[in-house]
């Protein structure tokens, strides 16, 4: 059953879909009148049928599921800068991975810098993929994909959360022995995870966030590419939060 996200209300029984989602269902899927689809509204799975109108769908006999696909711990990815299409599959991964949100941070070994004229529109692009994503993997949210931050602004951002630094040069630093502590203490914090562009951190980077309460972490003895250590910590992560 296909899945749907809408910001309108429900009145009278009934929600209303626009937009894209309107003509993907209408001309793409082709899902016939009375047909049974998933709707979201304001965080809530409702399963309705369809009525196709002239300029929106009609979703009627909402029924509320009680199915839950969200996390324990809210997990928020800081992703620095990657190159080409990699943005795009770290996005689209996260989110299926559980994400929360999605933060894009500017590090000094990052290579891609942002044109300001046009970050609106990446921002744009990077947060239809996060949609997509979350109606495939059946969310309950559509993580959001923020604006980005200066490296020094990180822990004002994270605030008095969790954050997980993954470091190359620390890989021996256990993550393992990291989550049994923070399950000992037992607080209830988001948990941020920050992943390096493709050159990595430098040491006084890292040192600058430690020194402030961060935990530099390592992902294992081998060298993962930007797009894989991400997906990796999130999939351990939800593993031991879920």
């Amino acid at each position: 059953m296909h899945r749907f996200f809408t910001d309108e209300s429900i009145i009278d029984g009934e929600v209303k879909i626009y937009g894209d989602d309107y003509n993907h269902i209408k001309k793409v899927l082709r899902i016939a009148e009375d047909e049974k689809i998933e709707v979201v509204v304001s965080g809530a799975l409702y399963i309705g049928n369809i009525q196709i109108c002239d300029k929106y769908i009609s979703v009627y006999n909402l029924e509320k599921s009680l199915e839950n696909t969200e996390s324990n711990v809210k997990i928020h990815l800081l992703q620095c800068l990657a190159k080409g299409e990699k943005m795009d599959l770290i996005v689209q991964k996260a989110v299926e991975l559980g994400v929360f949100d999605i933060t894009l941070v500017n590090s000094k070994r990052c290579v891609v810098k942002f044109d300001e004229k046009k970050e609106h529109k990446k921002i744009e692009r990077l947060q239809k993929i996060s949609y997509e994503a979350s109606k495939q993997s059946k969310r309950l949210i559509v993580p959001k994909v923020n604006e980005l931050i200066q490296f020094n602004e990180i822990m004002d951002f994270v605030g008095d959360n969790i954050l997980l630094v993954a470091y190359e040069e620390d890989k021996n630093i256990s993550l393992k022995n990291i989550i049994a502590k923070i399950k000992e203490e037992n607080v209830h914090k988001d948990i941020y995870i920050l992943i390096g562009s493709e050159g990595g951190f430098e040491r006084e980077e890292v040192e600058s966030l430690t020194q402030k309460g961060a935990y530099s972490i390592g992902l294992g003895a081998r060298i993962l590419r930007t797009e894989t250590a991400g997906i990796n910590l999130l999939s351990i992560l939800q593993y031991e939060f879920m």
